[in-house]
């Protein structure tokens, strides 16, 4: 029996560029809630990106955030965090400013500076500029940091053994090592008392892809790339065409 049923955002519940979640994928959410259900957020977006988004009026069971890093409940409390130890790599790539870094706080999200990279990877995503801060001493949660394929390798020597996930060709996440979305979703499961044999994820990033390895049943987007696909058990239609509807339907969810 499927108890909980985990959601990627962008490119998974919104569709890239879309106002708003599909009347298709509303109603499919709706009946998961209908069936008993559990409906949970694993994204790796920040709770003030996720504010502005129309999915913040769309009520959760959980939210896990930040790749894993930051957890909560659906009255929003915090149910599991996990800050980045050692991030005076990162700090000094961000003091540099060579490259933009952006740096997530619990409740603070701001970049050394931006160009055309950052412009670009955060239209993409349907998201403002960030505002260009100092770093003044709290935890980070997760570091994104503007990079090509090209310029992985020499900017993953710098930070030291970080989790380094690719959202974008042109932007990574950097979380702490090991961490994922599955961390956030291991916590979740122990709090419910839940097994992993009652989970199924859809997602449609790289950053999915622990995360649909993980769960009893995996469902890769059909906007997906092809390793996404390739990590899950199952693909269904993409974001645009009522992927999650059709996916949840031959699922027998609902």
């Amino acid at each position: 029996m499927i108890r909980a049923v985990f959601f990627d955002i962008d490119g998974t519940l919104m569709p890239f560029g879309a106002p708003g979640i599909p009347e298709s994928t509303q109603a499919a959410l709706d009946a998961l809630t209908l069936r008993g259900i559990d409906r949970v957020i694993a994204t790796g977006r920040h709770t003030t990106e996720i504010d502005l988004l129309p999915i913040r009026d769309v009520p959760f069971d959980a939210w896990i955030t930040l790749n894993g890093q930051l957890c909560y409940d659906g009255q929003g409390r915090i149910f599991f965090e996990n800050p980045l130890t050692g991030p005076e790599g990162l700090l000094q790539l961000f003091h540099e400013k060579r490259i933009p870094v952006m740096l997530v706080e619990k409740d603070r999200m701001y970049i050394n500076f931006v160009n055309e990279k950052v412009i670009a990877a955060q239209l993409d995503i349907a998201t403002p500029v960030p505002e260009v801060g100092e770093y003044q001493g709290a935890s980070i949660y997760q570091a994104i940091v503007y990079v090509t394929r090209e310029e992985q390798a020499e900017m993953a020597r710098r930070i030291g053994d970080k989790q380094i996930t690719r959202w974008n060709d042109r932007a990574v996440d950097i979380v702490e090592k090991g961490a994922s979305k599955v961390t956030g979703i291991e916590k979740y499961l122990a709090l419910k008392g839940y097994r992993r044999e009652e989970t199924v994820a859809f997602g449609d990033g790289e950053n999915d892809v622990e995360m649909l390895r993980y769960v009893h049943i995996g469902v890769a987007m059909g906007n997906a790339r092809q390793t996404v696909k390739q990590a899950a058990d199952r693909v269904t239609a993409s974001a645009e065409e009522d992927g999650i509807m059709k996916g949840l339907h031959e699922l027998g969810l609902i």
